[in-house]
């Protein structure tokens, strides 16, 4: 290990804002330079030898790279790139698509269920947004038309006739 190396992983081991285990993964690497062996190392740090094998495997693969934590591996997404690309051919019709009724249209395409939540996730990742919808009329009213709504809704407020007096 060069003494710049040294240099890179002691300001690592240091750095209160790293996550402990990085920093005591540098701390293992700094020791066999200083003369430690696998044993005497375990027993500094508290870790296994099997631990500071694989950390001396990583750093001699990866270098400082080796020493942050990978993603944890996870479940493979649900919805694969032909979901996706369904997914695109409804959002370019002429309708209004929410994430439940995607997620409804997609069980029925590919009898695979999944959750508005999963959907409206994929569809950021798609670079998708939305905005809440509303009712916006595509043309203006009849005149006539309106009036004739306007009285009817007049005598809807009214309630309904009631029997004369006895």
């Amino acid at each position: 290990m060069s003494e710049q190396e040294d240099d890179q992983l002691r300001e690592i081991e240091q750095d209160p804002y790293l996550k402990r285990k990085v920093r005591l993964r540098a701390q293992v690497l700094r020791l066999p330079n200083r003369g430690s062996n696998m044993a005497a190392i375990a027993s500094h740090t508290g870790r296994s030898t099997a631990s500071i094998a694989r950390d001396l495997d990583r750093w001699s693969e990866r270098g400082i790279e080796g020493l942050a934590d990978g993603a944890p591996p996870g479940n493979p997404p649900r919805i694969t790139g032909e979901a996706r690309r369904y997914m695109e051919g409804r959002l370019a019709e002429e309708r209004t698509w929410n994430a439940t009724q995607l997620a409804e249209a997609i069980e029925e395409e590919f009898s695979l269920s999944v959750t508005p939540e999963a959907v409206r996730q994929h569809l950021l990742s798609m670079g998708y947004s939305w905005k809440r919808t509303r009712y916006a009329p595509a043309k203006e009213p009849d005149a006539e038309e309106e009036m004739e709504a306007r009285k009817e809704l007049e005598e809807l407020k009214k309630g309904p006739p009631r029997a004369g007096w006895c």
